[in-house]
């Protein structure tokens, strides 16, 4: 009898109710197993992250978010195929996704497989709701594409859309950047920061700029404060590093390689920056260790052979050094050839 009587003071739902409050506790465990694959990705644990997000879209099929960040790690993973099929799931339920549009020309871009333009984003800015993400991503296209005054203008349109669109204001940084427009950037990375604190690539990418414009000091607060922010990342631990390698803290700098190594043992990069602190200090034994440690890792690094080449000349190894830079110069680097020059004599 209480039983019955408890059951008849609760709410009396109809089929459709219930439907739909079955719906609401599917779309909430989806959100939630969605934060779990997000914080996989973060980890770098790519294949517990296929695991939430395969138990999202099966509870929740058009939520596109999942099929968006499943995309990116099949591309990741070079599966190509796979990740362009992802995306253009979403955009079968959400045909002006900017973001999916973006994902799916970028795909097809690399694979050259079709004529990718900016046109394709125009049924998406024509409608009102989703016109600052395609201006957004168009000038991502813009972007990459290297068309820098183009990707600044789509920047600029998607702001006047949406004022506090801190990854427009921070990517307007960036075109700005590579058109020498070094206080534009800084200016624009500020803005960023100012809508979201905590947008680590704002930091370190004004951190790059103000050592483009020999403010070191302000490039090595930057990456601090970038590393505040996540101390998992070991780029602004490498970038810092370089900052403190210019104005001679060697030491400091050796400290930040290192931290950067055991976040990411196969950053080429931050490797022949270690053999570079190293050899500044006179151990060049060790120096062509790290450097030969980076060729493993990636045979067409250009620094890696300069430096080594420098290294083997301190070491009063000629034509190993010659070697190098004749390599190096093969590779593209410019400062490499000069290097040549001296070898010819």
């Amino acid at each position: 009898m209480i039983f019955f009587m408890l059951l008849f003071k609760g709410a009396v739902y109809s089929q459709t109710d219930l439907f739909d409050l079955q719906n609401y506790k599917d779309r909430r465990i989806a959100e939630r197993l969605y934060n779990k694959a997000v914080e996989a990705i973060s980890k770098a644990d790519y294949y517990g992250a296929l695991y939430f997000l395969d138990s999202v879209t099966l509870l929740q099929p058009n939520f596109s978010a999942a099929y968006i960040e499943r995309g990116k790690i099949y591309y990741s993973k070079e599966r190509k195929s796979d990740a362009l099929n992802e995306f253009q799931q979403v955009l079968y339920f959400e045909p002006m996704n900017g973001e999916a549009m973006f994902y799916k020309y970028y795909v097809m871009f690399t694979q050259d497989t079709a004529s990718v333009s900016s046109s394709d984003f125009d049924r998406a800015i024509q409608n009102k709701y989703t016109q600052a993400h395609a201006y957004y991503y168009r000038g991502l296209l813009m972007l990459m594409e290297k068309s820098y005054n183009d990707a600044v203008a789509d920047f600029t349109l998607a702001i006047e859309k949406k004022g506090d669109y801190a990854k427009a204001f921070h990517d307007r940084g960036s075109a700005k950047r590579m058109l020498g427009d070094y206080q534009g950037a800084i200016y624009d990375y500020r803005l960023a920061i100012t809508y979201d604190p905590k947008l680590i690539m704002a930091y370190i990418n004004m951190g790059s700029t103000k050592k483009k414009l020999g403010d070191y000091q302000g490039a090595e607060q930057d990456y601090t404060v970038a590393i505040n922010i996540d101390s998992s990342n070991y780029i602004p631990y490498n970038n810092r590093g370089g900052a403190r390698y210019i104005l001679g803290d060697f030491a400091g700098a050796e400290a930040d390689y290192n931290k950067a190594y055991e976040l990411n043992p196969d950053a080429y990069e931050v490797i022949c920056n270690m053999g570079n602190v190293i050899a500044s200090q006179g151990d060049y034994q060790a120096a062509l260790e790290w450097y030969n440690q980076s060729l493993m890792l990636n045979p067409d690094y250009n620094l890696s052979y300069l430096n080594r080449g420098l290294t083997f000349e301190m070491l009063g190894m000629i034509d190993e050094a010659c070697n190098d830079w004749q390599i190096a110069a093969d590779l593209g680097s410019e400062v490499a050839k000069n290097y040549l020059n001296e070898c010819k004599k």
